[in-house]
């Protein structure tokens, strides 16, 4: 009989930092930046066009970019959103490599920045964020202090526990999933085809009985 997998708290499997603090609003450029930004608006929106965790920097809008470059995060690091509304989502996004030149990305503080130990797939790491009960976990009390607000700092995103398998389990959650979220999508445009389709029978229809 085959034995469970052990929890193992966050802070053992991965180090974890805040973003970026930006002191003034975040001033966003069209063309000629030298980095990209994370914001919790356009990560979200990153997932909402794509149905998946797996986040570009051509996805970000670019800024430009004036501090150090310790400030940069690379491919392979998990985004968690830090803050957000109880019961809320605060699904996590891994950062994956993309075009050779594209420019690097600054984090804002509105996310905790995660980077896997040795032994943790980063994608795997941030399904494993992303499952219902660890949503659950995370809006439903982390740091909301009785209040409608929950703040997740690094030191309680440490004592989080999941369960991490083999290298070789990790890849095959991975590959279902990966699945899992391609069916998705295709459901989705089927659907948008026929809403498509039904809106210009309706409107022939409503034609003739005016006509």
């Amino acid at each position: 009989m085959r034995k469970p997998t052990k929890l193992k708290a966050l802070g053992d499997i991965a180090d974890i930092r805040t973003g970026f603090t930006f002191r003034e609003k975040v001033e966003e450029v069209s063309v000629g930046g030298n980095a990209h930004v994370a914001q919790i608006k356009d990560v979200r929106s990153a997932w909402e066009q794509t149905n998946t965790a797996l986040l570009q920097a051509s996805q970000l809008p670019m800024i430009n970019w004036e501090g150090k470059d310790n400030a940069f995060v690379s491919p392979g690091t998990v985004l968690l959103p830090s803050r957000g509304s109880k019961g809320g989502y605060f699904r996590a996004s891994c950062l994956v490599s993309g075009h050779p030149s594209e420019l690097p990305v600054v984090v804002s503080s509105q996310f905790l920045v995660i980077t896997p130990k040795q032994g943790i797939l980063p994608e795997f790491l941030c399904w494993s964020l992303n499952r219902p009960e660890m949503q659950h976990w995370i809006s439903e009390g982390a740091g909301s202090q009785g209040t409608s607000l929950v703040m997740l700092n690094a030191k309680l995103a440490k004592e989080l526990e999941l369960a991490i398998p083999d290298l070789s389990t990790q890849q095959k959650i991975l590959h279902l999933n990966e699945l899992w979220e391609k069916e998705q999508q295709l459901t989705q445009t089927l659907l948008n085809n026929r809403e498509t389709m039904l809106q210009g029978m309706f409107q022939h229809l409503l034609m003739e009985k005016s006509s």
